[in-house]
Parts: C-alpha cells; structure tokens; sequence
C-alpha cells in the first residue's frame, strides 16, 4: 500500500522517516524551495503553480518552555532525539546554544513570566528588572532596565531546518523511501485509489495521501475543499556580520523578547549563522503593525516576491541595532515569509476521509517538534 506525503518540509519530511521505519512503502514530492526574484523573469512567465517554503530560512528557535502543555509535551519528544537523529543521519542541525527571554512584568498576557519558568520546573537564571548582571556573559546585547530577562540553557537553542530535513530524508531513504524534487499539481481519486499529478514527470498512484503543504495546503488542487487555516505575513530581518564577529557571537543564546509594542511586537533572535550565500546573518523576526492575511494563490506568490525593505526595513533596523549596540553590520535586509495559523493555534493533523489526511499550520512554532508532530502523523494513519 503506497502512501504518497506532498510537502517535503518540516512536518512533510519527519512524516515520511516515521512511515518508512515502520515498513510503510512511502513516496514524498516537494519542490526544492527556491525564490524568485520578479526582476528575473516576467510575471506572465511564472508558472500558475509556483509554491515557496519557509523553511528555506537557516535557523529556528528551539526550546522545551511553552505556556501550552501541548506544545511543550510534543516538542520535549522531539528536542530528546535530535542527537540520535544527527548520529543516525550523520547531519549536524542542532545547536543547544540556550535562550534569553526578556519582558516587562505584566506586560503581555503571552510573555513567559518567571512563575511559568518555576511551575514547569525548568533549569533557568532569572534576572530581575534593573539587575544587568546577565550583561557579564552577553555584553554585546541590551535590553532596557524594565525587562526582567531570564536565561533558559541547553536544550534550548536553535536548529537549522533545511538539514534537518536532509537528515530526515536520508533516514527515510534508508528505510525504504522515495524522494522526489517536483511539485504536485493536482490530487484527484480514481476508482478508490489517489493520482497525484506533477509538474513534470509521471502521476504517481496511491492508496493514501497525505497533504503536508504548509501555507499551499488549500491550492493546487491539493484537497477537494479547503480546510481552515489562517496565512500571515511575516518578515524577517538579516543582520550581516563579518566572520570573525559571527565567531565570537556564535555562543550567544537565542532571544525572544517582548518589546514595547510600537510598529514590532514579539521579537525573536538567532545569533550569526552562515547562509548559503556564504555570509553570516543575526536573524531577527516579529509581529508588526504592517502584518497581512492571504486568502487566494496568487498574492501568495506575489508576497513571497515582495520587495519588503522600503516599508519594513525603516521599523525593523532601529530595533536590531538597539539589541546590538556594539555591532557594526555590513548590510540590513529584510525578507518575506508566512506563517501558517489555525484557530485553536494547534497544527492541523487529521484525517479527512478515505485515506486524505493534512499535516499543516505550524503555527509559528511547529519547527522544533516537527520530528514528534510527523511521529503523530504516522500514528494517525496506523490508527486508520
């Protein structure tokens, strides 16, 4: 019985290596995620059913504390195997280099307080309001007085997603897996059995499907009705340093902090790390008062191809140097995304009948348990 996963992201990738070691006959499609720039080609020339991935970024927060006992129950799981997954696979993707929370007392209802740190009986150091003692191991960060900052150590951190799920896939290669580089272009069922159609190539059949497309999950002919999800943009903001600053930073802990809301609100903070283009990056992202909500395909792909610098750039920079006094960046440059929301901000695993499941919605948090979050997956279809 072939299982077909379309979306070899996160959740599409661990979904596949959990079905494939269970002795599952597993084909997995997605695109190798690429973005286009509109200045190289017209946009009569793009093709109707260009998909994008926010996984194509180098780094995402990682950490057991969540206020959700759901979210912290899933991601434990998956944080305790990233070793044995990077010893398994052979692929470094996770660096346990801690986290920095800061926020004003009482500022925020989402902000994590010390009193969640303490229930959750969480190894932290917590440094109250006024108390810069934390500036003696991380001087070249700042906060303002107001903000307590509490450090969360090791496991928390950062993992880097594109060899995550190059570790994923090798697994599941071993076990028996079929990767393939392409993007579907329609899933329709036959006489009881799912085609599922490319972009170029021939249609694979299956007897079960399972949709993992992220914010593409509702096009494409993917699904026969949409499901319920919410798509919002997000921009993030790049920091180049020069190599030998991104080494001496590259021991810093992640940051989520809970700024005073103006133009940004939940700031979140990846110390250097080297991109594929060959330079190091501080990664910075947040809410902002320019955030959009997508419903259809095409301004979809035109947000992914947005020039996003001559309105974000002016509201994002002040707020990276401010964090980095000392740094002298080469270049600020800020980049679109999306993420994908559901209404009770739970990832959406379901089985929708006859053999169609969906693995979507991070939820802007779904990286670092999309090892256990794909495990569920895989149980979902056995219990089917």
């Amino acid at each position: 019985m072939t299982t077909v996963v379309v979306g070899n992201g996160l959740f599409g990738a661990a979904t596949a290596r959990h079905l494939a070691e269970r002795g599952h006959e597993v084909v997995v499609i997605g695109a190798a995620p690429t973005r286009l720039d509109v200045r190289d080609a017209p946009e009569s020339a793009w093709p109707g059913h260009r998909v994008y991935s926010s996984h194509n970024d180098a780094a995402r927060l990682t950490r057991r504390l969540d206020r959700k006992p759901a979210w912290a129950e899933v991601t434990a799981r998956a944080i305790d195997r990233y070793r044995a997954l990077e010893a398994a696979s052979g692929i470094s993707f996770f660096h346990d280099v801690g986290c920095l929370i800061a926020a004003r007392p009482g500022g925020n209802a989402d902000a994590v307080d010390p009193i969640t740190l303490r229930d959750d009986d969480l190894d932290h150091v917590y440094f109250g309001p006024g108390d810069r003692g934390w500036r003696d191991r991380w001087p070249e960060l700042d906060f303002p007085d107001s903000h307590y900052v509490a450090y969360e150590p090791s496991p928390a951190g950062y993992i880097r997603p594109k060899p995550l799920i190059e570790a994923q896939n090798r697994l599941a290669r071993r076990a028996g897996a079929t990767i393939v580089a392409e993007t579907v272009t329609a899933i329709e069922r036959v006489n009881g059995r799912f085609v599922v159609a490319m972009s170029d190539g021939p249609p694979i059949d299956a007897e079960r499907v399972i949709v993992a497309a992220g914010a593409f999950t509702n096009f494409n002919g993917l699904l026969p009705a949409r499901v319920e999800l919410t798509l919002k943009s997000e921009v993030i903001v790049l920091g180049e340093v020069d190599a030998a600053t991104a080494e001496g930073l590259g021991r810093y802990p992640t940051v989520t902090y809970q700024i005073d809301p103006v133009d940004l609100d939940d700031i979140y903070m990846v110390p250097p790390v080297r991109y594929e283009d060959g330079r190091y990056y501080v990664k910075m992202g947040a809410n902002t008062r320019l955030d959009r909500w997508f419903t259809d395909l095409d301004e979809i792909q035109r947000w992914f191809n947005a020039d996003t610098d001559p309105d974000h750039l002016p509201m994002f920079e002040p707020a990276l140097r401010a964090l980095w006094p000392e740094i002298d960046f080469l270049s600020i440059r800020t980049q679109p995304c999306i993420i994908t929301y559901t209404a009770d901000r739970m990832p959406r695993i379901e089985h929708l009948g006859d053999g169609l499941f969906v693995a979507t919605a991070g939820n802007g948090g779904g990286a670092k348990g999309s090892d256990a979050w794909g495990e569920n997956v895989a149980l979902l279809v056995e219990r089917t």
